[in-house]
């Protein structure tokens, strides 16, 4: 069994020291990276990283925490940081691999009609495109940021950050995540985004809601609407996901007991912390253990 010591950290795959700057974006094509490597990227995460990998024309297998999803056709998927992940393409896959420093997305102007960003940090998804019209113009954005990413003229920060903006709109289009028009206001979109850094950071404390939105600067009832109406879920739900989404990677990839787990996770006592797991699964830790490794 895979050990947490066997998931590494990882800035890009394979390299863990590049000392991100806070506008870092990088772009590669799949098979640059993979193609030595057997075209298997094998489970790792990003501690500050988000990524975007789309796939054109081509078949691949994607792990994201302990769920395998089998694509085939025109594909992107998103990986917030921290989500443990891995690849098998098909030899001579088609796509490219997008990785943005969280910091890029959470200092984006994103406007008061852009809402895809929120998204794009909470939550891992897999999107597929409907036509193959819609798959060319996403292909089109990235020829276009690439271009650009060549470009030392100081004018070519912009049109980056623009053409994210367009990445990220197109994604929110194929999923029809929210309705573009009435996405949430830039100062929303900046407390989600920094209500995910909180959480990242203080989860295993097991801050109270009111906790949270004081060090936000913003009253529980603010931080309540957002959520609900940008995420669908209470500000306590997401703290526990968070939770629970921890208990899981330690659960699968680590030799952790769960006396252990539960210390880690900031849980005084054992049996409090299987109690929750069991409420928020439907089945006990053990069971959860025992049916991933069969």
């Amino acid at each position: 069994m895979t050990t947490q010591k066997q998931i590494p950290f990882y800035d890009l795959y394979g390299e863990s020291f590049l000392r991100l700057k806070p506008d870092y974006v990088h772009l590669e094509d799949i098979e640059s990276r993979s193609a030595d490597l057997g075209w298997e990227i094998k489970p790792h995460r990003h501690a500050h990283l988000a990524q975007i990998i789309c796939a054109f024309d081509s078949k691949w297998q994607v792990q994201m925490d302990d769920n395998v999803y089998q694509l085939s056709g025109n594909w992107v998927v998103t990986l917030p940081p921290g989500v443990v992940h891995g690849f098998h393409f098909a030899p001579n896959t088609k796509g490219f691999v997008l990785s943005i420093n969280a910091d890029v997305i959470s200092n984006m102007d994103v406007g008061e009609d852009i809402s895809a960003f929120n998204q794009l940090v909470w939550l891992p998804q897999t999107i597929e495109f409907r036509s193959q019209r819609q798959a060319d113009r996403y292909l089109n954005y990235l020829m276009m940021l690439s271009d650009e990413m060549k470009i030392s003229d100081p004018g070519a920060t912009t049109t980056i950050m623009l053409l994210l903006k367009l990445l990220l709109i197109t994604i929110a289009r194929q999923r029809q995540l929210v309705t573009i028009q009435n996405g949430p206001s830039g100062r929303e979109n900046r407390i989600l985004l920094g209500f995910r850094e909180l959480i990242d950071k203080h989860f295993q404390d097991h801050l109270t809601v009111d906790e949270y939105a004081e060090k936000l600067f913003v009253s529980v009832s603010t931080l309540s609407r957002i959520c609900r109406q940008q995420l669908s879920q209470t500000p306590k739900r997401l703290v526990h996901q968070r939770l629970i989404s921890e208990a899981r990677r330690r659960l699968i990839y680590t030799q952790q007991t769960l006396d252990e787990i539960a210390l880690t996770l900031g849980f005084k006592d054992t049996g409090y912390f299987c109690r929750f797991f069991k409420q928020m699964e439907g089945v006990t830790a053990g069971e959860f253990r025992t049916k991933k490794r069969k």
